[in-house]
């Protein structure tokens, strides 16, 4: 099974809006014109793919999480219909769609304003027809009105707990999420191509007894089974990941892994974790 991106808005607005990632830029312009070519460069590969006459299944994955106002009031709600926009809604409109949210061009405008890279057909080849829908999922996002903020959002206080990426653990919302992907916009078979958390990992007499990391996976492949029992269509499920890496701007201070990496000796332990997916795996169920 081939992807033909892993996280586009990671490339895009976290790299070039946000500046979190390389190349650290902090230009709306410049985040929306890498978007629309990321996704161009995903629909030209599909058709190029098929064309070709490869059969097996093609994708693309996108990391999305849901969005939830921090209270009833109208303002909360456009804070969190922004953040709904700038994460999700902006490529799975246009894969699904065949248009980007009118909403956030309006938003967008504000700071673009020549949208001329968007070409007449471009959202034909966008829409070129995949084989199954990859999400990764982390968490649910929480935020309240700011209108100093381009988006008109700031996180908001939550008592939900937390993984060391400050990410509210939240499997509940993994379903919300689902059902608004497949009430919106596809039937596609959906696979969740990463899920998983980091969490402050201590080795002790040889082992790690990662019991949150070993419950979060346990809990969002409970909710996977939720998912399906509602004729879902969640297909696969992967974990992220198996062992502890380069985590992109954090270097190696969080660790993700079911395997322990030693980065001065490279020496591996295996966590509870990986003991409790392994058990999951073997039984087939939970």
């Amino acid at each position: 099974m081939w992807i033909t991106h892993n996280e586009p808005w990671c490339a895009s607005f976290l790299s070039n809006a946000l500046g979190e990632h390389a190349p650290g830029k902090r230009s709306i312009t410049s985040a929306v014109k890498v978007a629309h070519h990321l996704l161009l460069s995903h629909g030209m590969t599909v058709k190029m793919y098929r064309e070709l006459g490869f059969k097996k299944p093609i994708g693309i994955t996108l990391n999305l999480s849901p969005y939830y106002p921090a209270t009833d009031e109208f303002k909360d709600l456009i804070a969190a219909n922004n953040g709904d926009g700038f994460l999700n809604r902006w490529f799975l409109e246009p894969i699904f769609k065949g248009h980007y949210p009118f909403d956030m061009i309006n938003l967008y405008s504000q700071r673009v304003e020549d949208f001329s890279f968007i070409k007449k057909g471009d959202f034909s080849i966008i829409g070129e027809k995949c084989d199954f829908l990859g999400i990764n999922f982390y968490n649910r996002i929480v935020v309240e009105y700011d209108p100093t903020n381009v988006l008109m959002l700031r996180p908001a206080f939550t008592d939900y707990k937390k993984t060391s990426m400050g990410w509210d653990v939240s499997p509940n919302e993994f379903i919300d999420l689902i059902k608004m992907v497949r009430g919106k916009y596809t039937d596609l078979p959906i696979y969740i191509t990463e899920n998983g958390a980091a969490f402050e990992d201590l080795v002790e007499n040889g082992h790690v007894h990662d019991f949150d990391r070993a419950l979060y996976i346990e809990e969002h492949i409970k909710a996977i089974e939720k998912m399906n029992e509602e004729k879902l269509n969640v297909a696969g499920y992967f974990c992220w990941s198996l062992f502890d890496n380069f985590e992109w701007g954090h270097g190696y201070s969080k660790r993700f892994g079911i395997v322990y990496v030693d980065f001065k000796t490279q020496e591996r332990i295996k966590k509870d974790s990986f003991y409790k997916y392994k058990e999951i795996i073997k039984q087939y169920k939970i």
